[in-house]
């Protein structure tokens, strides 16, 4: 099931996972009911920015527990670092306000 960016506004979302995919592209995935789901922008379309403060811009009005930025790398081995049996996530707490000065202050 395809959770569409338009359905979240009735929805509690337990954590925004602002996944980086690769240089300046960011993917938002959302927790809802202990359960990860890629927020789609339409039916064809993930919802994906090249900017961090754009991706927390479209959740700054939805009812947020938690954001984190959530980055994954497949290149240990390629710059020298063992093979990993697991995975090597790596997810930073991030504050609810986008800004570091408020909007309404400019």
């Amino acid at each position: 099931m395809k959770l569409l960016y338009k359905q979240l506004s009735t929805m509690r979302i337990e954590k925004l996972i602002i996944n980086s995919l690769e240089q300046a592209l960011y993917q938002a995935i959302v927790v809802i009911d202990g359960d990860e789901h890629v927020v789609w922008q339409s039916e064809e379309k993930t919802l994906t920015t090249r900017n961090l403060t754009k991706m927390r811009e479209h959740f700054e009005k939805l009812d947020v527990a938690e954001i984190v930025l959530r980055h994954e790398s497949a290149y240990d081995e390629m710059v020298g670092q063992p093979t990993k049996n697991g995975n090597n996530r790596l997810e930073v707490p991030l504050r609810k306000n986008p800004y570091a000065v408020l909007k309404h202050l400019h």
